[in-house]
């Protein structure tokens, strides 16, 4: 090979290598600008699964509540241990994004004061708090009319929670722009699910039907209406959360 023709390799191989190294630099650009940084990334998933760790503790005691109608005897047994165990790993889900190695982990490189960390916290203290007051409520006793409405306003909250939880995940993932086609579709439907659960929880609150209750003297003395309306307003706290995400950006 003569020296020209090398000397024209060598610049050909030089400008393939520069333009690799070039694309590599914008496409990783492009992935950040459009997945956030890691640690903002990270958060995001763990809200994820928190999200998803609710999902698991309403969904068990939708469960618990369904033996207390006493319809079935026969697998209500099986039904009830079924629903304290989702509870119980569903919160198990919950400590560990609050408080496990990741967590710790962000901690010590010096994210503890950065918005999406502390809403974070926040959101996790919300939900802690609901999961305490679920784990806590009993399906137990006698099914008269009144505790009966009760105990079906105790699974519409519930829904509203999961309806919230579920439609912030499909909103966090159309957010991450892995699919452009569908990612505003994602948002779009989390969105709307979100807003529907926080009007199905103003609906319970505020419907003829606790309003009849009230009327005819079941007041918060009562102490499941008292447990009804705690519930509900940190039920509240969550939903209101959850739409106030501060997405990864």
């Amino acid at each position: 090979m003569s020296y020209s023709v090398r000397a024209v390799f060598s610049l050909v191989v030089l400008m393939l290598a520069l333009s690799f190294g070039y694309c590599r630099h914008v496409y990783a650009d492009e992935v950040k600008h459009a997945h956030g940084d890691r640690t903002a990334m990270e958060l995001s998933h763990m809200n994820t699964i928190m999200n998803h760790g609710l999902w698991m503790v309403t969904e068990g005691f939708d469960m618990v509540m369904l033996t207390a109608l006493k319809m079935a005897p026969s697998v209500d047994q099986t039904i009830a241990e079924h629903g304290r165990q989702m509870i119980q790993s569903g919160k198990e889900v919950i400590e560990h994004v609050m408080s496990g190695p990741q967590m710790k982990e962000l901690h010590k490189t010096g994210h503890a004061d950065d918005r999406l960390m502390q809403y974070t916290h926040e959101l996790g203290e919300a939900v802690i708090k609901v999961t305490s007051m679920l784990e806590k409520m009993s399906a137990e006793g006698a099914m008269d009319s009144e505790t009966m409405t009760m105990h079906h306003m105790h699974l519409m909250i519930n829904h509203a929670l999961s309806m919230a939880a579920q439609g912030s995940n499909m909103a966090i993932l159309g957010q991450m722009s892995m699919s452009m086609p569908v990612d505003k579709l994602s948002v779009g439907e989390g969105q709307m699910m979100m807003t529907e659960a926080r009007w199905l929880l103003k609906k319970i609150l505020e419907g003829a039907a606790m309003k009849e209750m009230h009327k005819e003297g079941v007041t918060m003395d009562n102490a499941m209406m008292s447990e009804t309306h705690k519930l509900a307003d940190a039920a509240a706290k969550v939903i209101d959360l959850i739409e106030k995400m501060p997405f990864a950006d």
